[in-house]
């Protein structure tokens, strides 16, 4: 049998190599456009995944300076400087920063709660962290006013009445043991800054030891919260790249 190449087509031959050529071409256009799309999917991920990871960063360092703004060392220092007569000007100057501070943090505290209020696991560390301020401020607020009126011999003021009924009453809440502590010096019969000087004394360390229970939990609550957040983050483009 033999071939003779003047009866081949090869027209036809040309067209059938035209049409594979174009098959290759198409697949391999298609491969390209798909690697491509995958490619971009992998970049939105990984730029979402930086997003979330700078968020994450910058909620807890900022938790974590409006929770170390609160000393409870500093509560009991000042205090005891305040009921025993060595209150100087600059304490009055560093508590006046301290109350500076503390309207700040509440403030963006607040803003924290309005952009994680969906938000449970981390709104749960926010609830703590809000419980403590409210007691420290308290205590920054309280002993502010106490000074001031020491200073001016004011014995006796409606903010007075106030501030003993506040700390009684929080002192209650935190430490019902100091319950006979407090009901001694409430009746005191003296002017009413002498009363709240002397109760100066429990509540200072009822708010020094609430705060060092509760630094605990929130540390602890932070951690959990944390940990479980970056694991998400650390997921986020494998598994979604994956699907």
């Amino acid at each position: 049998m033999s071939f003779d190449l003047y009866t081949i087509d090869w027209t036809a031959i040309g067209s059938i190599v035209t049409f594979v050529a174009m098959l290759i071409a198409y697949r391999a256009i298609y491969v390209s456009d798909k690697q491509n799309k995958s490619n971009r999917q992998l970049q939105l991920l990984l730029m979402q995944r930086e997003i979330e990871q700078k968020r994450l960063d910058e909620l807890v360092e900022n938790l974590m300076k409006m929770n170390d703004s609160m000393q409870p060392i500093v509560v009991v220092d000042y205090s005891m400087k305040l009921i025993n007569g060595t209150f100087s000007e600059e304490d009055r100057h560093f508590i006046d920063q301290l109350a500076v501070q503390d309207q700040s943090d509440n403030n963006r505290l607040d803003i924290q709660l309005v952009k994680y209020d969906n938000n449970q696991s981390v709104k749960s560390v926010l609830m703590i962290l809000r419980q403590m301020r409210q007691k420290y401020g308290e205590w920054v607020r309280d002993i502010s006013i106490l000074n001031l009126y020491k200073t001016n011999y004011i014995n006796a003021s409606p903010q007075l009445t106030n501030i003993i009924s506040t700390m009684v009453k929080m002192s209650r809440e935190i430490a019902p043991e100091c319950e006979e502590d407090i009901h001694g010096v409430v009746g005191i019969k003296t002017n009413d800054l002498a009363k709240a000087i002397t109760l100066m004394n429990i509540f200072c360390h009822v708010i020094s030891n609430y705060l060092i229970a509760q630094k605990k939990i929130f540390e602890d609550e932070l951690y959990a919260f944390v940990q479980k957040e970056q694991k998400r983050i650390d997921n986020m483009a494998f598994h979604d790249s994956i699907n």
